[in-house]
């Protein structure tokens, strides 16, 4: 009953806003050109909200008509003066590469007529496999891409870090045992893009990196765009990733390099598909271009009508409130608000965000690539006044409000939760934990004693297990944190155990 009052609930605000957008005439506000106070405004980014480097572009009634870089692409220090940003300057778009997944299986559709959205994966794919066999013979084409699997937020994210590159991931869908019901929550994931990559690799015969530069970066002109798996160790215009934190001394944004390249490299590599694409402003610009043109760039078809218009299709409710109702389509959240529908995507990974947007009402995109790893909130302040200025809204003021709360989110006192110190109960002796564990498709981990300390491994991870109560251990991966693993006991025996990420993953059993 709750639900199918949420769902009327929001049914009946998108007819009210598309009520409200019918009654109203903004074609005489539009601006033929980039409002003036717009450059002013991107550069408040960089002086104000400290970010490094920035790189903007402006498409309107398919010309470019902003296109230019701001601050830093590697920030000046005691041996170099620095390196700024320019519209060539290549930045990691991260999940803003998603997009280019979904056009890129598109574009492959339109060649391979028996590929169907509505129809199932297996169809393709006939090793596909997810938990429950029912889900497995039901999942088609269009749900690869749109959140709603059943598994939870970010459900196998961890995993490459464990040593699991991308084949192996897509083997794991069918050990992962979903939090939710299949289509019945939003739940943001970056692996199953790896499935839409698959289905390109089989029918192009090229890799997904190959294939996206050949049908994609080639026919747009996007000169200096590639992938990360390509390029990531060897573009030299690559902007160097930073990340923003609070200052130690005082209440002010601070600002440092990341040095995590090893991990984001593994990481980024391993969900290629949903996050490693690297391009650069003025490419993005092309690629804007091509979408607000349904599909064609310079007269060429990139992505037939049909298959374009699917992409933008809503499909999973995000989220839905009194300003604004969002869905998600392949690759692109479609935002429904007072002013009309606003399509876009953000992007954060290792030192880099990215936001591209577009107004169809207006012809209008835009595309905004930092290094800085922090926060897409800029770009998304940025974008608001921009879309306001062209409705003829001078008096917009987004940039300061996201300010406002991105600061006071930052420097707000993290306060621990209180709660009852508890004797923990004590563990087993270490042999009774030592041994090999098996789970189908996992493989062997291992439990062994050195030093009088337990050690757990599995595939590339080796660490130390550290107490925390009764059979309840935790051990640390480098680049994804901390996790918890529990030992299960038969007949007071240890015969099993198992770790969390997110979703159940079941029992290793002891041999």
């Amino acid at each position: 009953m709750k639900q199918n009052y949420i769902m009327k609930a929001c049914a009946f605000f998108l007819f009210a806003l598309l009520a409200v957008g019918c009654t109203q005439d903004y074609s005489k506000k539009y601006y033929q050109s980039i409002p003036e106070e717009f450059d002013a405004i991107c550069q408040r980014a960089i002086d104000e909200w400290k970010v490094p480097g920035m790189a903007v572009a402006v498409v309107k009634d398919g010309k470019v008509v902003f296109l230019k870089g701001f601050g830093m692409a590697t920030l000046p220090d005691s041996l170099n003066e620095g390196v700024p940003v320019t519209e060539k300057t290549q930045f990691v778009i991260a999940s803003t590469s998603k997009a280019f997944t979904s056009a890129l299986l598109a574009n492959v559709m339109d060649e391979h007529k028996e590929i169907k959205w509505d129809s199932p994966v297996v169809e393709y794919l006939p090793d596909f496999k997810l938990y429950d066999p029912w889900v497995t013979k039901n999942f088609q084409v269009r749900d690869i891409m749109v959140h709603r699997t059943g598994f939870k937020s970010y459900a196998l994210d961890d995993l490459p870090f464990f040593g699991y590159d991308r084949d192996e991931l897509y083997s794991l869908f069918g050990a992962v045992r979903p939090t939710y019901s299949f289509r019945s929550t939003y739940a943001y994931n970056n692996e199953m893009y790896t499935v839409a990559a698959r289905i390109i690799e089989k029918y192009t015969g090229k890799s997904w990196d190959e294939a996206i530069a050949e049908r994609i970066f080639v026919p747009l002109e996007m000169k200096n765009t590639t992938t990360g798996n390509v390029s990531f160790y060897t573009a030299e215009n690559l902007a160097h990733g930073y990340g923003m934190t609070k200052a130690e001394d005082s209440d002010q944004i601070a600002i440092y390099a990341r040095d995590d390249k090893d991990d984001a490299f593994t990481w980024l590599s391993a969900v290629a598909p949903a996050g490693f694409v690297i391009s650069t402003a003025e490419d993005m610009a092309n690629w804007l271009i091509m979408h607000l043109s349904h599909g064609t760039f310079k007269e060429k078809q990139i992505v037939s009508r049909e298959n374009h218009d699917m992409l933008f299709y809503p499909q999973t409710m995000v989220s839905c409130d009194s300003a604004r109702l969002c869905n998600y389509a392949q690759g692109w959240t479609i935002e429904q608000n007072n002013r009309g529908r606003y399509i876009r995507h953000t992007g954060l990974a290792y030192g880099y965000t990215a936001l591209v947007g577009m107004v169809p009402d207006l012809n209008l995109g835009f595309v905004f690539l930092t290094n800085n790893g922090s926060t897409t909130d800029p770009q998304a302040a940025i974008a608001r006044d921009l879309i306001e200025l062209y409705y003829g809204n001078k008096d917009c003021n987004n940039f300061d409000t996201y300010f406002t709360e991105y600061k006071e989110s930052l420097f707000a006192e993290r306060k621990r939760p209180e709660s009852e110190e508890e004797e923990p109960v004590k563990a087993l002796k270490n042999s009774a934990y030592a041994g090999t564990y098996h789970l189908d498709i996992f493989g062997d981990a291992r439990v062994y004693e050195k030093n009088d300390t337990l050690y757990f491994k599995l595939k590339d991870v080796d660490s130390p297990l550290v107490h925390k109560n009764g059979n309840v251990f935790y051990f640390r991966v480098p680049g994804a944190g901390r996790f918890e693993l529990t030992f299960k006991e038969k007949g007071g025996r240890v015969d099993a155990l198992t770790f969390d990420i997110n979703d159940p993953i079941g029992d290793f059993r002891k041999r």
